[in-house]
C-alpha cells in the first residue's frame, strides 16, 4: 500500500513539472588507493546550472563537495576531502553530474548522498553506500615454539579492509579451532594474527584470509613432519655442559693461584730491596752483609743470662778485599775462654 502511494505521489510531482534526484542504484565499490565515482542526475532531464548541488556524507552539513551560484565552493568542504574531489559538469545542462573522489582510504567508507535544490525552494536528494575494500598481504606462517607437547604456529597478515575471515585448515580442508587477534593501524586497515597448536603427524596445515566483500582468498601452507618432534639428547647435552663448567672452574682457580704467587713475589722483592738499601751519604759503594741488620747475641762463660743487644756489628770493608775483621780472641792455658764475662763468640 505504501509503495502504491509513493508511486502516485511521484506521478503527481512529475505531472506538476517537478523533478526527482537519482543516485547510484547500488553500493559503490572502491579499493584503497584508487578513485571512486558518484553519479547524480535529475529525472526528467532538467538544467541544473542555476541550482545548488551538494554531495554530503551522512548528514547535509557534512559537505563533501558543494556547487552553488554557478561555481564550486571548496571552502565549504570538510578538511579530509579538500583537494580530493572533482565535479564533472559536462552534462549539467541535462541534469547529470559526476563526482570523482580520489585516493580512497578505509576511512572514506560510509553513507553518501546528493542533494539538489532550485531557487524555488524545491529540493530532492538520493543516498547510497560507499564500500571500501583492501586486500592484505599473503599470510606469513612462523613457528613460535613448543607448547603442551605440541608446536605453536602463528599466522600474520596485514592491510585488510574490512576485517577478513581468518582460518586455519587441516589436511582435509577442515576448519581448525584457533585463537585470533586483530589490530587497526593508523590508516584504518586491519592486521590479523591467528595462532594454532598442532601435535605430531599433523600433516599439511594452511592459513587462509578471505575478504568479507570480495570473493577473494589468500592462503599459505606449511608441512608439519616428524622432524619437529624428535627427542632432544639431554644426557649428551648435560655432559657437554658439565665439561664446559668444570673447565671454566679450573681455569678460574688456576688464574687465582697464578696471580697470588705473582703478587707474593712482588712483595718479597719489594721487602728485599728496602732491606739492603744503603743510606745516602755513607760513602760506601758496597751493600752491607745481610747479617748487618740482625741483632747481635753475646755469649760468655761468666754468670748471668745471655743478653741480646740490638744493633749492627761493626764491620768494615777493607780496601776492596771484602774481608771482615773480628775482635781477637784470648786464650790462657787450657781454658776455653776468659772468665770475666767478655765475649768469646758471635752468634747471629
Amino acid at each position: 500500500m505504501a509503495l502504491m502511494l509513493s508511486l502516485v505521489l511521484s506521478l503527481l510531482k512529475l505531472g506538476s513539472g517537478q523533478w526527482q534526484v537519482f543516485g547510484p542504484n547500488k553500493a559503490v565499490q572502491a579499493l584503497v588507493g584508487e578513485d571512486a565515482a558518484f553519479s547524480c542526475f535529475l529525472f526528467p532531464k532538467t538544467n541544473a546550472e542555476a541550482m545548488e548541488v551538494r554531495f554530503f556524507r551522512g548528514q547535509h552539513f557534512s559537505v563533501v563537495h558543494l556547487y552553488r551560484d554557478g561555481k564550486d565552493q571548496p571552502f565549504m568542504q570538510m578538511p579530509q576531502y579538500q583537494g580530493r574531489t572533482k565535479l564533472v559538469k559536462d552534462s549539467i545542462a541535462e541534469g547529470r553530474l559526476f563526482l570523482r573522489l580520489e585516493n580512497i582510504t578505509a576511512l572514506d567508507a560510509g553513507l553518501y548522498g546528493c542533494w539538489i535544490g532550485s531557487q524555488s525552494s524545491y529540493y530532492q536528494e538520493a543516498t547510497w553506500e560507499l564500500q571500501v575494500s583492501a586486500l592484505g598481504s599473503v599470510p606469513l606462517i612462523s613457528i613460535v615454539g613448543y607448547v603442551d607437547r605440541g608446536i605453536q604456529l602463528l599466522c600474520r597478515s596485514s592491510g585488510w579492509f574490512p576485517q577478513p575471515i581468518a582460518k586455519w585448515k587441516g589436511p582435509q580442508r577442515q576448519d581448525l579451532s584457533a585463537d585470533s587477534r586483530t589490530n587497526t593501524n593508523m590508516c584504518g586497515l586491519f592486521d590479523v594474527e591467528i595462532s594454532l597448536t598442532v601435535q605430531e603427524n599433523a600433516g599439511s596445515i594452511s592459513c587462509s584470509m578471505q575478504h568479507a566483500h570480495l570473493s577473494q582468498e589468500v592462503e599459505s601452507r606449511v608441512q608439519i613432519g616428524d622432524t619437529f618432534f624428535q627427542p632432544i639428547p639431554w644426557p649428551l647435552a648435560t655432559k657437554v655442559l658439565g665439561t664446559l663448567c668444570c673447565g671454566l672452574l679450573f681455569g678460574i682457580v688456576g688464574l687465582k693461584i697464578f696471580f697470588s704467587k705473582f703478587q707474593g713475589k712482588r712483595e718479597r722483592e719489594t721487602w728485599a730491596s728496602d732491606l739492603f738499601m744503603v743510606p745516602a751519604g755513607t760513602g760506601s759503594e758496597m751493600l752491607p752483609h745481610p747479617a748487618a741488620s740482625l741483632p747481635v747475641v753475646l755469649a760468655s762463660r761468666g754468670p748471668g743470662p745471655k743478653k741480646e743487644i740490638p744493633g749492627r756489628i761493626g764491620l768494615e770493608n777493607k780496601a776492596q778485599t771484602g774481608r771482615i775483621e773480628r775482635c781477637p780472641e784470648t786464650r790462657s792455658g787450657g781454658d776455653s775462654g776468659p772468665r770475666d764475662g767478655s765475649p768469646t763468640a758471635l752468634r747471629f
